[in-house]
């Protein structure tokens, strides 16, 4: 057992030191690589048909149970490039065929007289024509055969998933899970030495005389490039953010990102020197070559770990940090990113010698689950320093959408604990996996979208000198300016944000690439209803379309409502009825989506269309009435969001335009509901329509004696005295009537809305009045009746009441 046990530590500590030969995927070595399981032969860009049948027949064969998930992955690759290349030669045979048909055309149908060369050539033309459709018959099929193949492969991939999620093993708590690391199987040490063997060979060939001074010039190289490039770098990127970009949020955005790019490519420089240093002359044999590509992965990972925490953080220069962390929680913080890249990288390489060597299923459960248990512990330690800074320093709690991630993050962990507790360590794997990735990802984009938005604000914006420049070049218009800087910035961020789900939320074992390909072929025809299928997968991934976008018509519709549309020409009505239309579209769209995720057509709900046919015609007729009617009103606009109306006893202003009805606040601050059919059908007064102005008229009758001229002065005055009258148009007073109970003069005014007539009209008739007291000029008071009663004596007078 003793020698077992010193090759186990002898292996491990070799392959540590092989560690820093790791370099990126780019790097190519220059000793040939074995081909790794499940390869295929390179397929040519220009393959045959017979070609293409024995490629798909040789992935079939490839195809089995026992693939792991690495296999079937390239296996599905191959199988979709394939279906490419069938698809590409079909479209080319199709051409051919167009081609042939009007050389056939132009020579026509055979004729009892024509030449003999004619009709052999009418022959050999129409024998090209059938063999090249019988390609492309051939072609077809072999295409929808890849296909079949791939969406085989993919559920295939999925079953062998279920099956591992939900395999139970023992909990970390039992001593049977440390005994499965400390004392692995006979065969697994058998495995572990012959690696060892490989690595300790690799290195004799590294240190021999004629390569050893390469690799130790690279050694040093690298040490310069890995210690001293990252910190000239940085400050050579903050010199020139400084020096050219202008003093805003730009400045900040670039140096977090230059920062974090900076220790990706330092620390990618340096093992590419090493790289060098190691196989410059050297033969490695192919499980250290695979070792090496395993390892890629994970120096880059851990690498973009550190560079996007110092990046987020910015310890060295907090007053450029692009989050609105504080700094005693981003000090407390600051060591996390680094313990938990270390922490990767040591655990992460055991799981890199499993699957090389591959080693049982006892040990590669057991280091996947050694992994989650290092990631909570270090995640939950993140968190208890973070409330206890927060606490201890009496810090406000973070608000908005950043409020949230230490509560998804707490309860992250605990599932991935108790999955852990309960045995369940290839489920707590995956849900580690998929929190480190979804990290990186949800960082990285909210430095790319920070970056990009101020990027677009920078140069576009009038109110910045790069975008007074740009207007300056090009004759912009300041407000075109702004709509173009908001339009682009929304846009990039909206692509941003939509690639980073994509990439978060992919399959485990999948590429962008894949997925990407995945959408282009992916088969939307018409299903027939009476076959729909749905299962468990496509009703949650239906619930994720529904509840996401409703989430991002929300957004888009505040982002129109309170950034693109206000830097327009349009009121507040238009602004508000576009705003309407674009939800109602993305309802719509957000429906055929849904109903396209559950392979529901379109056309198989003819039958619910008849039923509802029927409820139209009774109940339902009122409805559908108002909502033809709201949308007439949302375009037509002969009233709109911000308008005074009146129609059937109902005065005030219109608030919102819904589906159904539109909602009208009267004086009284109480709301009326009304119909939206009403204002199809019925007469509306619009009064501020045409004119925006109120017109405030006050009437009075004096006695005769009255000086008009003096009266008219008043008026005057009077009205030229309110702060809410304007002076244009200029108020007037007019001579309206001479009657017997005395003179009408009339004034009038305007105010720049209706809505503030009944105030205005109030303030003057307090004021006029107040005035012809002092001058002691009384209105003009109704006449006395003389009525002579038969039963009493003539010049009996009963007067008028008043």
């Amino acid at each position: 057992m003793q020698p077992a046990m010193r090759n186990r530590w002898y292996s491990g500590f070799l392959t540590l030191l092989l560690l820093c030969f790791t370099v990126p995927a780019f790097a190519q070595p220059t000793a040939p690589q074995a081909s790794a399981p499940g390869s295929l032969p390179v397929l040519a860009d220009g393959a045959s048909l017979d070609e293409l049948n024995d490629q798909l027949d040789l992935i079939r064969q490839r195809v089995t149970g026992s693939a792991n998930d690495d296999v079937l992955s390239t296996l599905r690759q191959a199988a979709l490039q394939v279906q490419k290349q069938a698809d590409d030669l079909a479209t080319a045979r199709g051409v051919s065929i167009e081609h042939l048909n009007d050389q056939l055309k132009v020579i026509g149908p055979p004729q009892p007289d024509e030449a003999a060369s004619l009709s052999a050539q009418r022959q050999t033309l129409t024998s090209q024509s059938n063999a090249l459709a019988a390609d492309e018959r051939q072609l077809t099929t072999l295409s929808q055969s890849a296909r079949d193949l791939a969406t085989q492969i993919v559920n295939l991939r999925r079953s062998q998933f279920n099956s591992q999620i939900s395999a139970r093993s023992t909990s970390p708590l039992s001593p049977s899970f440390w005994s499965s690391l400390i004392r692995p199987t006979d065969d697994d040490l058998r495995r572990l030495t012959s690696l060892g063997q490989d690595v300790e060979n690799a290195s004799e060939a590294v240190l021999a005389p004629g390569a050893r001074g390469y690799f130790i010039g690279a050694l040093v190289l690298a040490v310069v490039i890995w210690v001293g490039g990252r910190r000239l770098l940085e400050r050579l990127l903050a010199w020139s953010m400084i020096r050219f970009l202008p003093e805003g949020r730009l400045r900040r955005s670039a140096l977090a990102l230059a920062v974090g790019l900076a220790t990706l490519l330092t620390i990618s420089g340096a093992t590419t020197v090493l790289r060098w240093g190691v196989t410059y002359n050297t033969e490695l044999s192919a499980n250290v070559l695979n070792l090496i590509d395993q390892l890629t992965t994970l120096v880059i990972f851990c690498a973009f770990i550190v560079g996007l925490g110092r990046a987020l953080l910015m310890l060295r220069r907090p007053s450029w940090r692009l989050a609105e962390i504080p700094d005693e929680i981003a000090t407390a913080l600051g060591p996390f990113p680094k313990i938990l890249a270390l922490a990767l990288m040591i655990i992460g390489t055991q799981e890199r010698i499993n699957s090389v060597i591959a080693s049982s299923l006892a040990l590669t459960v057991a280091v996947n689950g050694l992994t989650a248990l290092a990631v909570c512990v270090i995640s939950l330690w993140a968190l208890v320093r973070y409330h206890r800074t927060r606490h201890q320093f009496e810090l406000e709690r973070l608000t908005g959408v950043a409020a949230l991630v230490p509560f998804v993050l707490g309860m992250w962990i605990l599932v991935i604990l108790l999955s852990l507790i309960s045995g369940y360590l290839t489920l707590a794997y995956f849900l580690t996996v998929k929190l480190l990735w979804m990290s990186v990802v949800a960082t990285t984009a909210y430095l790319l979208t920070a970056c990009f938005g101020d990027l677009c604000e920078t140069l576009l914006s009038p109110k910045e000198p790069g975008g007074r420049a740009l207007a300056s070049a090009l004759s912009l218009s300041p407000r075109h300016q702004a709509q173009a800087a908001t339009l682009l910035a929304g846009v990039g961020r909206t692509l941003l944000l939509f690639t980073a789900l994509l990439i978060a939320f992919m399959p485990s074992g999948s590429s962008p690439s894949e997925i990407l390909q995945g959408l282009t072929l992916l088969d939307l025809g018409n299903k027939p209803l009476g076959g729909l299928k749905v299962v468990p997968g496509d009703i949650l991934l239906a619930i994720g379309f529904l509840i996401g976008g409703l989430f991002g018509i929300r957004v888009l519709k505040g982002w129109l409502s309170e950034r693109l549309l206000p830097e327009t020409n349009m009121d507040a009505g238009m602004r508000a009825s576009l705003v309407t239309l674009v939800g109602y579209l993305g309802y719509v769209l957000l429906a055929i989506v849904v109903m396209s995720t559950l392979s529901i057509s379109l056309t198989n709900l003819t039958w619910v269309v008849s039923a509802l046919s029927v409820g139209i015609g009774f109940g339902l007729q009122a409805i559908v009435q108002n909502f033809i009617s709201g949308l007439i009103l949302l375009t037509e606009r002969p009233v709109k969001v911000g308008d005074w109306v009146s129609l059937a006893g109902v005065e005030g202003d219109i608030r919102r335009i819904n589906v159904r009805a539109t909602e009208i606040q009267m004086s009284d601050r109480s709301t009326v509901i009304v119909p939206n059919s009403q204002f199809i059908t019925q007469n509306v007064r619009n009064v501020t329509m045409g004119n925006a102005l109120g017109v405030v008229g006050v009437s009075l009758t004096l006695p005769l004696d009255t000086d008009v001229l003096k009266i008219r002065e008043l008026l005057l005055t009077a009205f030229a005295e309110h702060e809410a009258i304007l002076d244009t148009p200029a108020p007037s007073v007019s001579f309206k009537d001479l009657t017997a109970n005395g003179l009408i003069i009339s004034a009038s005014g305007y105010v720049n809305s209706p809505r503030s007539v009944s105030g205005a009209r109030s303030d003057l008739l307090f004021t006029i009045l107040g005035r012809l007291r002092e001058m002691g000029v009384a209105l003009s008071a109704p006449q006395s009746m003389m009525l002579i009663s038969q039963g009493q004596g003539a010049g009996a007078v009963i007067p008028d009441p008043v």
